[in-house]
């Protein structure tokens, strides 16, 4: 895992070099997270290598409000994590654990579409971020590194370092900074065995949500996991 100090972004990094279980490492380049891109950014991110831009935010009301610099690029889709009546991510839990098991409960569909756009990328990296690249960025993440064989204590290890790159909102209510608290491995780990325990796994629950089987293999040979 690289960070990536990039203009305007707060949260940036490389995923490869994380380990998977057959004993090799994802891709330096393949998979890229971040929080959502500022104009000044767009000649780090092409200039990355970057094919695909995956924004995970809701189009009706994030995406028109701050519009994505990439937008009307070749490399930029729209594919939102959430439902669209889902717009105040706050309220969905009263932490950030619950908070991510309505969001697998409600968005399976939603985030195999995600899987699937990142299987049918082009040749090169795929970025995904949503607003801060904590927890929808972090879901789909979460997931697609599953498929691709990276143990749950790697995929909460790279979780809890978003709390290093993000910066703490001074004027943060209070639920905002005790939710701020919680971007820890826990969270994750949580996360996760929820997700096991539920739906038996990543894979189950993407293809339940509709991904093509073949998108698997897809998604876990352009990480380098294939």
């Amino acid at each position: 895992m690289t960070a990536l100090d990039w203009p305007g972004c707060e949260n940036a990094r490389d995923l490869g070099g994380l380990p998977t279980a057959s004993g090799g490492k994802i891709k330096s380049g393949a998979f890229v997270r971040t929080d959502r891109i500022r104009p000044q950014g767009v000649p780090a991110v092409l200039d990355y290598g970057v094919s695909r831009v995956i924004d995970l935010r809701l189009a009706a009301t994030e995406c028109v409000a701050d519009p994505s610099p990439l937008a009307g690029h070749t490399v930029y889709r729209n594919v939102s994590v959430l439902r669209d009546e889902d717009t105040v991510l706050e309220d969905l839990g009263d932490g950030l654990a619950e908070m991510y098991r309505v969001i697998l409960d409600r968005g399976a569909a939603n985030l195999a579409r995600v899987l699937g756009v990142m299987a049918a990328a082009p040749p090169g990296g795929v970025l995904v971020h949503c607003h801060s690249g904590k927890d929808r960025t972090g879901l789909v993440v979460a997931l697609a590194l599953e498929l691709a064989g990276v143990a749950a204590q790697e995929i909460a290890a790279d979780y809890a370092r978003t709390a290093i790159g993000l910066r703490p909102d001074p004027d943060a209510t209070p639920r905002s900074r005790l939710l701020f608290a919680e971007i820890t491995a826990e969270t994750m780990l949580a996360t996760l065995e929820y997700l096991r325990a539920e739906y038996g796994g990543a894979e189950p629950y993407l293809l339940a949500g509709g991904l093509d089987p073949e998108d698997i293999g897809r998604v876990t040979a352009r990480l380098g996991a294939g």
